[in-house]
């Protein structure tokens, strides 16, 4: 589950935030404020639309999108599988700080250890850890590859 909160500021009103909750790496988003339930977002066709749920304005629907579209597990996943994709058959998202790499059945998983683990701090920009969860397709083991905070790579 991923959760985000998002602050929409307001000339001469208060600002008002709300919270993005995600169960699934393919489900849309429910919209909190407080405790109410607001509705759903999701992205559909490269744009954000409410899909379910009372009136959430337009201009707060369009900075939810775009907080949510620069959030690294918006992005990370395709670069990864573009950058290896030689290896890489699907990337999961199972949080924010925990990615799931399912490797095509014939990589060599050796090869791809050696290569990811050297380049995947060149393209996670993040100040925490991140897991990546490594193992080949319809296969049960895996193995784990930490990425270290950036803060803590060039002490």
């Amino acid at each position: 589950m991923i959760e985000l909160t998002y602050l929409f500021e307001q000339e001469f009103l208060d600002d008002v935030s709300y919270q993005l909750i995600r169960a699934g790496t393919e489900d849309p988003w429910l919209v909190l404020s407080g405790c109410k339930v607001l509705g759903i977002i999701d992205e559909v066709e490269g744009s954000w639309k409410q899909i379910a749920g009372g009136d959430i304005p337009p201009m707060v629907i369009k900075g939810m999108g775009d907080l949510i579209n620069m959030q690294q597990f918006s992005w990370l996943p395709n670069l990864i599988k573009k950058q290896w994709s030689k290896y890489v058959l699907d990337v999961v998202v199972e949080n924010i700080d925990c990615y799931e790499i399912i490797c095509h059945k014939e990589a060599c998983s050796k090869r791809f250890k050696q290569r990811f683990t050297l380049g995947i701090h060149a393209l996670a920009q993040r100040e925490s850890a991140i897991t990546f969860k490594v193992r080949c397709f319809q296969r049960s083991d895996y193995y784990e590859v930490i990425k270290a905070p950036a803060i803590d790579r060039y002490v």
